[in-house]
């Protein structure tokens, strides 16, 4: 874990300044508010428990919500990025407008920070402005990415409408196809790479009873 004396070196070196009044309370300046890094600890986590400054903020009520979420991913994958591991609070993002509405995936220590911040989670236009996708055609595009592929004709499957079929048993290979693309799979002799040979069969309906 890095020490205190580094992660304050690091925070003086990205723009942050200590408060006069509040030692080890650190803050920078931003388009729309200010940013804090508190290595005070808190009532619940002393800081020889946890080195890694609370990270929280303070915007003004004007500016765009998909702006403010930008700001602060970018600052924490900056901070991330140059050794300053920071955390957030437990009940973050719960209580916040700027993220209300917004599904919210993160993960401090690797530092990933998943959220819609005016980028398209497909083509990665910066459309600035607020859902996950920059057009109808890029989510539809995103959505058919996700889709499984049927391996008998190829077509995509719609969620939740394939049929689970194992490939092998030994190991466990499991796929999903359609229901017609499953008949032909168990009543032709065209797909046969694509099913247990009788042996496998045999053996796991006797492990299986």
């Amino acid at each position: 874990m890095t020490e205190p004396k580094e992660i304050k070196q690091i925070l003086l070196r990205d723009g942050y300044k200590e408060t006069k009044n509040k030692k080890n309370l650190f803050y920078k300046n931003n388009e729309l508010g200010c940013f804090f890094a508190n290595m005070r600890g808190t009532s619940m986590v002393s800081i020889w428990q946890d080195s890694r400054p609370l990270f929280h903020y303070l915007f003004k009520k004007e500016g765009a919500n998909w702006k403010k979420r930008r700001l602060i991913k970018q600052e924490l994958e900056n901070l991330f990025k140059d050794g300053c591991v920071c955390r957030l609070s437990y009940e973050f993002p719960m209580g916040n407008d700027e993220f209300e509405g917004t599904s919210v995936v993160y993960h401090e220590d690797d530092g990933w920070f998943i959220w819609d911040d005016g980028y398209c989670k497909y083509c990665g236009k910066d459309f600035q402005g607020e859902g996950s996708f920059c057009s109808p055609e890029c989510e539809t595009k995103c959505l058919d990415a996700l889709k499984e592929s049927c391996p008998v004709c190829n077509e995509k499957m719609d969620f939740h409408t394939g049929i689970k079929h194992h490939i092998s048993y030994f190991p466990e290979k499991i796929a999903f196809v359609h229901l017609k693309c499953h008949n032909k799979i168990h009543k032709t002799n065209l797909y046969s790479h694509l099913r247990p040979n009788t042996e496998e069969i045999k053996a796991f309906y006797q492990k299986k009873g």
